[in-house]
C-alpha cells in the first residue's frame, strides 16, 4: 500500500480539534469526538464537525453518515463566495493539488461533470462536481468505498 498522507490510513484527523475519526467506527463511538448529531433524514442517522481543519490547514465542516462508515463527507469553509460551482471546483482543486499533487485519476461522468481521485490503497480523496437538484462541488475521503 502506498503511504497515505495526513495519517489517512488511520481516518480523518481534525486538526484544530486534535481529534481522529479513525475508519469504520459507529455514529456513537464518533459523537465522542465532538460530532454533533443531525435531524434524522429518513433513517439516516448524521453526525457533523461545523468547523475544523484537515490535510495541513484546509478549513472544512465534516459529515459522517451511519450508511457510510468508511466516508467521511467534507465541505470547503474558507469564507470565500464563488461566482459558480464550477470556480469552486477549481479552486478546490488547485488546493488539493498543492497538497498531494497530481490525482491518479481524472474523468467526467455520463452528465460532463468532472471528478479526481487520489489514491493511497484502499484510502481516495474524491472531489467531483455533481448535480442534485442543482450543481455543487463533492468533497469526499474513504476508505475501501470506492473501488
Amino acid at each position: 500500500m502506498n503511504y497515505a498522507p495526513y495519517r489517512l490510513s488511520e481516518g480523518l484527523v481534525l486538526e484544530e480539534s486534535g481529534s481522529l475519526l479513525p475508519w469504520f467506527r459507529s455514529l456513537e463511538q464518533l459523537a465522542e469526538k465532538g460530532g454533533k448529531p443531525l435531524p434524522e433524514k429518513g433513517k439516516r442517522t448524521q453526525l457533523f464537525w461545523e468547523a475544523d481543519a484537515v490535510f495541513g490547514g484546509m478549513n472544512v465542516s465534516v459529515q459522517a453518515m451511519e450508511r457510510g462508515l468508511g466516508i467521511f463527507f467534507l465541505d470547503l469553509k474558507n469564507g470565500e463566495k464563488f461566482e459558480s460551482e464550477k470556480l469552486e471546483y477549481e479552486a478546490v482543486l488547485q488546493i488539493l493539488k498543492a497538497k498531494f499533487g497530481e490525482p491518479a485519476e481524472a474523468g467526467s461522468d455520463d452528465y460532463g461533470y468532472p471528478w479526481v481521485r487520489w489514491r493511497w490503497g484502499g484510502v481516495c480523496l474524491n472531489l467531483a462536481l455533481a448535480e442534485r437538484f442543482m450543481d455543487y462541488v463533492a468533497l469526499s475521503v474513504s476508505n475501501g468505498v470506492v473501488s
